[in-house]
């Protein structure tokens, strides 16, 4: 598990670094580098599987998917992993060099870590059985995975799957899989006072979108670093409540990181136990900053504002803290 990250010279950042927790939220205006951050732990990642880390060199592969800042394209780079066992990573390049030279290792080196940009319509939908599956970054392989877990011998994860989506929807009765034909399935559910199931597509996307979530934590082998655009996206905030403290467990009881970009400020209230878990992105001068809540809001004025008179998400949606697009930092009143 990553515990803390420098980045030197990638796409919006310049020189950023932050501690990360099990389950990190990130915030920020847009355009301000929140897919950046996200990106480069892709980058890490595919760097490690196109060219392999050895003792001296990591090599990126292919060469885009290292982009330099615009004001820095003839300068070297640097990257810096620490992870929770005491190890750490670093790798750096000199200018014009597509190789760098390293310390240390990456443990979790020659996996993939997609970044999730879940599209609804894709999750749920008809998909062919397969011996090995695993959910995409689009959402599709959702059924797959279910398929694999129920009917192979992790059905274990399956009802952990099944017992949260009830929780999370509590109409739904009964998590299931169809065959439409030989070799294709599809998810259904049964929910309350309805006489037959419904096919995962008569489902809200908001619905589908949980499913999906749940299914990429819960599969077998899921990836290192768990990386999530727009986590909220058609989600009632009443689920975030509940929502958070389960990513939160099973990060730390598997060992990975999850990662989650929002705008969302209800997401946000969920952390206030928590401040430092919310990491806020924002441009300084043309280039990406990484800072916590929690560092925020000890340079907060406290004869203005007392941070523990206003909702977390409301701290940083009004502003005060930043992280905000320019010129709508909001009016507060005690």
């Amino acid at each position: 598990m990553i515990t803390k990250v420098h980045i030197q010279n990638f796409r919006s950042f310049l020189d950023a670094e932050v501690a990360l927790e099990p389950f990190s939220l990130v915030v920020g205006a847009n355009g301000a580098g929140k897919s950046n951050f996200l990106r480069f732990l892709n980058a890490i990642a595919r760097a490690a599987i196109a060219g392999g880390i050895e003792s001296t060199r990591l090599i990126f592969d292919p060469p885009q998917e290292w982009v330099h800042h615009s004001n820095a394209v003839a300068m070297g780079w640097s990257v810096g992993l620490s992870f929770a066992d005491g190890s750490e990573f670093t790798a750096t390049s000199g200018p014009g060099s597509e190789k760098s030279k390293c310390r240390g290792g990456i443990p979790w080196a020659g996996k993939e870590v997609p970044i999730f940009n879940l599209v609804p319509e894709t999750i749920g939908d008809v998909e062919r059985v397969v011996p090995r599956a695993e959910v995409f970054s689009d959402g599709s392989g959702t059924t797959q995975v279910l398929d694999i877990l129920k009917n192979g011998d992790r059905e274990d994860l399956f009802d952990g799957i099944e017992s949260h989506f009830k929780g999370y929807v509590p109409e739904v009765e009964k998590l299931s899989l169809k065959t439409v034909k030989e070799g294709l399935k599809q998810i259904q559910v049964r929910e309350r006072g309805l006489e037959h199931p419904l096919s995962a597509t008569e489902l809200s996307e908001g619905t589908r979108l949980i499913l999906a979530v749940l299914t990429i934590l819960h599969q077998e082998s899921p990836p290192p670093v768990i990386l999530l655009e727009d986590i909220d996206r058609g989600m009632h905030p009443r689920l975030f409540e509940s929502m958070v403290p389960l990513m939160k467990d099973i990060a730390v009881r598997m060992g990975v990181n999850i990662i989650a970009t929002t705008h969302n400020p209800y997401l946000v209230d969920a952390f206030r136990d928590d401040p430092k878990a919310v990491i806020v992105v924002e441009k300084v001068d043309g280039a990406s900053t990484l800072t916590t809540l929690a560092d925020k809001m000890e340079g907060l004025n406290y004869d203005e504002v007392d941070p523990d008179d206003l909702p977390l998400g409301h701290l940083w949606f009004s502003g005060l803290v930043g992280g905000v697009p320019r010129g709508t930092t909001a009016e507060v009143s005690g």
